[in-house]
């Protein structure tokens, strides 16, 4: 059979030829897959290359040439694939995802990119025709930064363009949300509400005469979330499923989840998906999780909940990220920290009593000392916390005092590059020149036991981790600007990159001895890529195609091309 004029996009297993049926009185001998003929990425540190891997029972048993591999199989049944000169790279993880929230935007109004408030407006009204008068419309992703005005919207334009539908529009980092005056009626927000606009971690904003302007920041979204009907357990479900089936077609075999509920939580324990999910339950509010369980390890794909999600403050584009000084735009305004400090400290010691793994959202420089601070005295009165792998998601601006905590805490860095390039236009206005230093700091923060981990945050921003990859190594936007990358001296080397969204990941969730690489006795996630990432140009690494994706020995996506079985 001639693979090379067979395209790895066909969508089902070609079996070349079938061996002769076997006497049942014959033991079937150890079925295994030989995957032959391709550029295979070992792992890190030196990524180094084989061309031939053989699984068995969804794991690696043996990595080598061609000819070492089929004398390894010696006494196994084996199904030759020929991968036609491909590369392999160890499965990718998204280490900060959201599989039901990137689930929703799938079905609601994607506001992504649009480049003024009008615009914003015309998608919504696009989408009401097809819902019935009275339902709601929910959207994503609008960001005033790319607009000419750059003003945070009102709603007098938004509620005239739709008088017959409650409208619920999150910002694209999903820290504030706009509204519509329908939507603002339902929740009881209409006239004035001077007195009922601040709330612990959230604002409504108001105009002169104390009506709602039609956005909320932070907590003050649930203001209005929660007079919206919320999806049955199997809706939740059916988006977690949608998502993952769309996220194992660019190349992602494993993702952190982080803040669903316990309830949420039990099914992904009980039901496995196209890829591997390590689930953080929602903390803020308490951690009532401690008895779901933890791991189904009948499948080889098992999801495994693993820790909880904390949130100390908002973001940095809605100005709800906690700084230790003002707003260099905003004279005045530190942000908000969404719980008292002592709460936080409370929540991270439940944690380590309950076993989970603490993860705490910090954007801020006060927020990131706040996380710190409440590791440091957890850690005095319970050192078990260091083995639980504390987590800092995000740590977008960390002040030049606190670089080494991460290190000496333990903290591991959770960060997103795509976070960095999309902030880059604006971040310095904000912030200003001097905390820039601290700014996105790929290379100050993670240290021998606390290594980077690398995600996107999804939906907040595009979950294909060939574009993390490609902001990771140049620091520029998808046209290459600025030249040379901003803040280039915390660029990464294409390996230290890779590392992060495999083996960084992996040893995030406590999984290194057994993801994030292709050894013998690791699981079998990997991709199949058209180019190789350690050596391709940054425009060709960004536009990388997935062929094929496959977990625990599973192919999820993708198609592969079988010869004869050796018998």
């Amino acid at each position: 059979m001639n693979h090379a004029i067979l395209p790895l996009s066909v969508l089902v297993l070609i079996s070349a030829c079938s061996g002769p049926e076997r006497s049942p009185s014959v033991a079937p001998r150890p079925r295994a897959t030989l995957y032959e003929h391709a550029t295979i990425r070992v792992g890190a540190p030196d990524w180094c290359t084989v061309d031939a891997l053989l699984v068995r029972d969804g794991r690696v048993v043996a990595i080598g040439t061609h000819a070492e591999l089929v004398d390894a199989a010696k006494g196994l049944d084996v199904e030759h694939v020929d991968l036609g000169g491909r590369v392999v790279v160890p499965g990718l993880h998204d280490a900060h995802g959201h599989l039901q929230g990137y689930g929703d935007t799938l079905d609601i109004v994607d506001l992504r990119g649009a480049a003024s408030l009008d615009e914003v407006i015309a998608r919504v009204v696009a989408r009401t025709a097809t819902v019935p008068e009275g339902g709601w419309v929910r959207g994503r992703g609008w960001d005033p930064n790319l607009w000419q005005s750059k003003a945070v919207p009102q709603h007098a334009a938004l509620s005239a363009a739709t008088p017959r539908h409650p409208v619920l529009l999150e910002r694209v980092d999903g820290h504030a949300a706009f509204v519509n005056a329908r939507a603002l009626a339902l929740a009881g927000l209409d006239g004035d509400v001077r007195g009922r606009d601040r709330l612990q971690g959230g604002e409504v904003l108001v105009d002169g005469d104390g009506h709602a302007t039609g956005v909320l920041i932070d907590t003050a979204t649930g203001l209005v979330e929660r007079v919206i009907p919320a999806p049955t357990q199997d809706e939740q479900w059916a988006r977690v499923e949608r998502a993952a089936n769309a996220l194992v077609a660019q190349g992602l075999t494993s993702v952190h989840d982080m803040g669903v509920s316990p309830e949420l939580a039990a099914r992904f324990v009980s039901t496995p998906l196209a890829l591997r999910a390590f689930v953080y339950v929602w903390g803020n509010a308490g951690l009532e999780a401690a008895s779901t369980p933890r791991r189904n390890a009948t499948s080889a794909r098992a999801n495994e909940l693993v820790g909880a999600k904390l949130m100390i403050d908002g973001a940095l584009g809605s100005r709800g990220a906690a700084l230790l000084e003002d707003y260099s735009d905003a004279p005045g305004q530190r942000g908000h920290l969404l719980i008292p400090e002592e709460r936080l400290r409370e929540l991270v010691l439940r944690c380590v009593d309950a076993g989970l793994q603490p993860a705490v959202h910090a954007i801020g420089d006060h927020g990131n000392r706040a996380v710190l601070d409440a590791f440091a005295d957890v850690e005095a009165r319970r050192p078990e916390l260091v083995r639980l792998r504390p987590r800092v998601e995000h740590a977008q601006i960390v002040s030049s005092a606190d670089w080494a905590r991460f290190e000496a805490l333990g903290a591991i860095p959770s960060m997103q590059p795509t976070h960095a390039t999309s902030d880059m236009p604006w971040a310095e206005e904000r912030i200003g020149a001097s905390r820039l230093a601290g700014a996105y700091a790929w290379r100050r923060l993670p240290g021998a036991r606390t290594p980077l981990a690398f995600g996107s945050d999804f939906p907040v921003e595009s979950p294909n981790p060939f574009e993390g990859l490609y902001a990771a190594i140049t620091r520029t936007d998808a046209r290459g600007e600025p030249v040379g990358g901003w803040l280039a001296d915390q660029k990464l080397s294409r390996g230290e990159a890779l590392d992060a969204f495999t083996r960084g990941a992996a040893y995030a969730v406590h999984r290194e001895h057994e993801l994030g690489k292709l050894e013998p006795g690791f699981l079998a996630d990997f991709v199949v890529l058209d180019v190789d990432p350690l050596t391709a140009t940054p425009r060709a690494l960004r536009a990388t195609r997935v062929l094929a994706t496959v977990v625990g020995g599973e192919r999820v996506f993708g198609a592969l091309e079988s010869g004869c079985a050796d018998r």
